[in-house]
């Protein structure tokens, strides 16, 4: 006790997790049928029932295009959680390996993550297919036709399962050392955990009461900052000579000290705090 553990690999959920918004949501709201989508959403990511009943469900009763899920990206831009960025590049810089894993839709999120620095072999959702001959499909110009090509089916069903997600990090972390962290909001990421060293519930975007109450932690502020200490350690701050990274560390234990990080598996809080306090002795010592 009184060490915390470096996590070499960090792993991110996408929807509500490095967005603020659920990507299937969005396409929903601009098909006219948000609200029937949003509930199956609510549902499946509560899981209230499993995400492989209404996956194909929700996007079927959307129907969306190529345009339309390509123009995803601009809304997952615009809405990109609090600190996401930072976190990833302050990550990065250390020498962390950063994934994405999400049960979304491939083509977006892999254009986000690549931006923000992940490598594309990191990034796994899931990709669909489209119909390439609907319409008057032999009369369009070329950028045009493909554009309107609706959906026709998705390829990654594992990802499109309650339980899917497990085995994909498995397969990524296959052969690697050091320790894993899972950073989500779902239930799918609660059960994903059994493949990581340790599951850090998000709660800052949506609150889900199972993630809530099973995470043994869970970051309870819509900055991810917190992030960057339990998955790199409590020397963080010395690390960096770059301002900005320097006031990203700060930030992350000034949320900290506000009470943002929750901890329900005991052993961890008191493992957490010994470690904490450990660190404001030697800052002392310092001064």
């Amino acid at each position: 006790m009184g060490r915390w553990p470096i996590y070499e690999h960090v792993i991110f959920d996408f929807d509500s997790t490095l967005s603020e918004i659920e990507g299937i949501d969005v396409l929903a709201d601009n098909a006219g049928v948000g609200a029937e989508v949003s509930e199956l959403t609510r549902q499946a990511m509560n899981g209230a029932i499993d995400l492989e009943a209404v996956y194909e469900k929700r996007l079927f009763t959307i129907h969306p295009t190529r345009g339309d899920i390509h123009a995803l990206k601009e809304q997952y831009k615009k809405h990109l959680t609090e600190d996401a960025a930072a976190v990833i590049s302050a990550l990065l810089q250390l020498g962390h390996e950063v994934y994405i894993v999400s049960g979304g839709l491939l083509d977006p999120i892999v254009e986000i993550g690549s931006a923000l620095g992940v490598p594309k072999k990191h990034i796994k959702a899931v990709d669909i297919q489209y119909d390439e001959f609907s319409g008057e499909w032999w009369l369009a110009q070329a950028e045009q036709r493909n554009r309107d090509q609706p959906f026709l089916k998705s390829n990654d069903t594992e990802l499109e399962k309650t339980h899917g997600k497990a085995g994909v990090i498995e397969r990524l972390l296959a052969g690697k050392h050091g320790r894993s962290l899972l950073v989500g909001d779902g239930t799918s990421d609660l059960a994903a955990s059994v493949a990581v060293d340790l599951f850090l519930g998000y709660a800052g975007t949506v609150q889900r009461e199972r993630v809530m109450a099973a995470a043994p932690a869970v970051v309870k502020c819509k900055s991810l900052a917190p992030v960057l200490v339990i998955a790199a350690g409590f020397g963080v701050p010395n690390t960096f000579k770059d301002s900005s990274r320097m006031v990203l560390a700060q930030k992350a234990f000034d949320l900290i000290d506000a009470g943002m990080l929750h901890f329900n598996d005991k052993d961890l809080c008191n493992q957490f705090n010994q470690a904490y306090r450990k660190k404001l002795e030697d800052d002392a010592a310092i001064f």
